[in-house]
């Protein structure tokens, strides 16, 4: 008898497995939720499928839309067929507008348009990355909190003065409108709509499912790492040789120190280009010099910051490594 009851748990086990409600996507015919996101030439690859597999594992259905339905090339090249056009696009509950490269899509006066009807009846608007232009682009995030990719937070500031844009967080939630940070944030913010509208265990379940390490209250934030503080006017300020060819080989570090090593081939030599970086930083409010050494430091947000550069040597005269390091500590 025991060994029967064995077999039939077995059994049972085994045909839970192969059932439809737990594959990796499950087909519905008519969603409960339905989420409507908008595609474009340029769009960011994971800033919409990353979404996607989260809508679609709660269990959303999903439709991808371009302004005349025709199929669009991503900022890595992957061509992508949306479900629909503008014109053909059916109702949804939930907007997702993906970032990228957003320069003309932020200006397309179709995709703005669309944008902004949809918007008004629906549940909720996602943002993710630099999605945040385009939102902002149609006045949505008018006196509104929002964040994008950490590299381009100033530019959004000083675009987009109405809106109130916010460094430290993972996402920014109004309510109805939800903006992201970065590329893979964008997650945590369609985990975080699972959450409002189906319940955060239902939520945890579609990150467990991904197998991914959601934190409701936000977690990684990038723009908390210590390179934030690496003066952003030294492109401007430093007298950067005209021949310069620099390839970044390494951008690493956490909230208290930072790395960056450049491949650098100039005819300038080394020397003299630490010598200019040293004249540009001397030109930076804030920042003291070091006696003798490529060293300066600052205090800024309640930390001691120290900054550093120097060089070695490559395959050839012209060829060498630039290195920058960050270091910050409580004051």
């Amino acid at each position: 008898m025991r060994q029967r009851l064995i077999t039939l748990m077995s059994v049972l086990l085994l045909s839970l497995l192969s059932c439809p409600a737990l594959a990796a996507q499950v087909p519905i015919s008519k969603p409960k939720v339905r989420v409507g996101i908008v595609l474009f030439d340029g769009v960011q690859i994971i800033d919409f499928a990353g979404p996607y597999e989260v809508f679609g594992t709660a269990g959303f259905g999903v439709v991808t839309l371009s302004h005349d339905g025709k199929p669009v090339t991503t900022a890595m090249g992957l061509k992508v067929t949306p479900d629909a056009s503008f014109a053909d696009a059916p109702p949804f509950d939930v907007l997702l507008v993906p970032g990228g490269d957003v320069a003309e899509a932020e200006k397309d006066p179709e995709i703005l348009s669309f944008i902004t009807q949809r918007a008004a009846s629906s549940r909720q608007v996602l943002s993710v990355c630099t999605g945040a232009f385009i939102l902002a682009g149609t006045g949505l995030l008018d006196g509104l909190q929002a964040t994008t990719f950490t590299p381009r937070i100033d530019e959004l500031t000083r675009r987009y003065p109405s809106v109130n844009v916010i460094k430290d967080v993972r996402w920014a939630d109004n309510g109805r409108i939800i903006t992201s940070a970065g590329l893979s944030s964008g997650l945590d913010a369609a985990l975080h709509v699972v959450a409002r509208l189906r319940g955060e265990d239902k939520a945890r379940s579609v990150a467990l499912h991904l197998e991914y390490d959601w934190k409701p209250e936000g977690g990684f934030v990038r723009s908390r790492m210590a390179d934030r503080y690496v003066p952003k006017s030294l492109e401007a300020s430093v007298d950067w040789p005209k021949d310069l060819s620099m390839a970044q080989e390494l951008s690493i570090g956490d909230e208290q120190q930072w790395r960056m090593r450049f491949h650098v081939t100039s005819a300038t030599p080394a020397d003299d280009l630490l010598q200019r970086i040293a004249k540009g930083m001397d030109s930076t409010p804030g920042w003291t010099q070091q006696p003798g050494a490529n060293r300066w430091v600052s205090d800024q947000e309640d930390r001691h910051v120290m900054l550093s550069v120097e060089t070695s040597p490559g395959a050839g005269a012209q060829d060498y490594q630039l290195e920058l390091r960050v270091h910050t500590q409580a004051d």
